[in-house]
């Protein structure tokens, strides 16, 4: 329950944060998008009506007749689509000169027929058309009019009453901009769901990583404590049977008793007072069972050749414990023991990991 809790809840936050990041990001590139492609459109527009305006300067300035420039650029534009972007050219009074549908040439953009909108301001479009200035805006036209909006540049010609006019169908150019957008939730979408997919997996593989490696070191943690109990165990039922061993005059042991002196007395201890052997420095020390110290001559490895191997053990170079004073066992960095003894000694006992073995075999005599 609480596995399938965690992973319900990892893909909640998971899913959170990546729409979050891909709504954003894509939000932000597609406005992004929109703005090129509406300066895109305003800047070709630019360039198409002044490079058509320059050229026919350059026809003019050859000696070519107006009424024969007008007709080259007729001819040029008639029947080309005007649904999407167009060329035409008006003079100054703001008559068709030239239009791809030959049928409104002769017109005259009325002074309500619609607004530029440019950086300047709004103006109507036929006294920007007899302003003859460079411009370029949005065309709106009147609700009666029932034509779609328009982005306009316009050209004057040196030399003539002409304006040159690129038009763009902003209608055509929001049906680009949905395509856009409907490309652009497209691959949020497909990004979004594949991230958080990939991102599921992954995790899910270090996870269960994670839980094969935690469940393997409880296993031997585990196995570490059933060692320590089995010990233990050992421990208090070795030190139950030495108690009657002690207790019985007729066993015999290798040593009974110790010589040793404090200060000028001569004091024997009964081999069953002594508690451990440590070496310090160069001398060896006896603890009893109630804290009390005395020293030796005999050196440890002496002492093991004359001490009963059931009762002491050689933990290690510094010291012999006694069965009895062992308190408890337990298990130091990885392949250690720790022994507790009373009374504590100032140094930890510890059996190396090579002595382990033989220290588990001495317990389990």
């Amino acid at each position: 329950m609480l596995k399938g809790r965690l992973h319900l809840l990892l893909f909640v936050t998971v899913s959170v944060t990546v729409t979050l990041i891909s709504y954003f990001s894509f939000r932000y590139l597609y406005n992004s998008a929109a703005e090129k492609l509406w300066a895109s459109k305003m800047e070709s527009g630019a360039r198409e009506s002044r490079e058509i305006g320059r050229l026919l300067e350059q026809q003019l300035q050859s000696g070519l007749a107006q009424q024969k420039v007008i007709r080259n650029l007729q001819q040029s534009i008639e029947n080309t689509d005007t649904q999407s972007e167009f060329i035409c050219m008006y003079d100054k009074n703001g008559i068709e000169l030239c239009h791809p549908n030959p049928a409104l040439i002769g017109q005259k953009i009325a002074g309500g027929n619609s607004i530029l909108q440019s950086r300047n301001g709004s103006i109507p479009f036929n006294e920007a058309i007899a302003q003859q200035k460079s411009m370029g805006g949005t065309r709106r036209f009147s609700e009666a009019k029932n034509r779609s909006s328009e982005i306009v540049n316009i050209y004057p010609v040196k030399g003539s009453d002409w304006i040159v006019a690129a038009h763009a169908n902003i209608e055509v150019l929001q049906a680009e901009l949905s395509g856009l957008y409907t490309q652009f939730v497209i691959c949020f979408f497909t990004t979004a769901v594949i991230i958080i997919g990939s991102c599921l997996m992954l995790i899910r593989q270090i996870y269960g990583r994670y839980e094969k490696s935690v469940s393997l070191e409880i296993s031997s943690l585990n196995e570490k404590v059933n060692t320590l109990g089995n010990l233990n165990e050992q421990l208090a039922k070795l030190q139950q049977e030495n108690a009657v061993v002690s207790s019985n005059p007729d066993k015999e042991t290798a040593r009974k008793r110790m010589i040793t002196y404090l200060k000028d007395e001569l004091i024997h201890l009964d081999i069953t007072e002594i508690a451990f052997f440590f070496l310090d420095g160069a001398a060896v020390n006896i603890i009893t069972h109630n804290g009390k110290r005395y020293a030796t001559a005999l050196s440890l490895d002496e002492l093991m050749k004359q001490l009963d191997g059931e009762i002491f053990y050689r933990a290690n170079r510094q010291f012999i414990i006694s069965l009895n004073c062992i308190k408890t066992i337990y298990i130091y960095g990885k392949n250690q023991l720790k022994i507790v003894v009373s009374p504590e000694p100032d140094e930890v006992i510890l059996i190396s990991k090579n002595k382990v073995s033989e220290f588990k075999k001495w317990l389990d005599r």
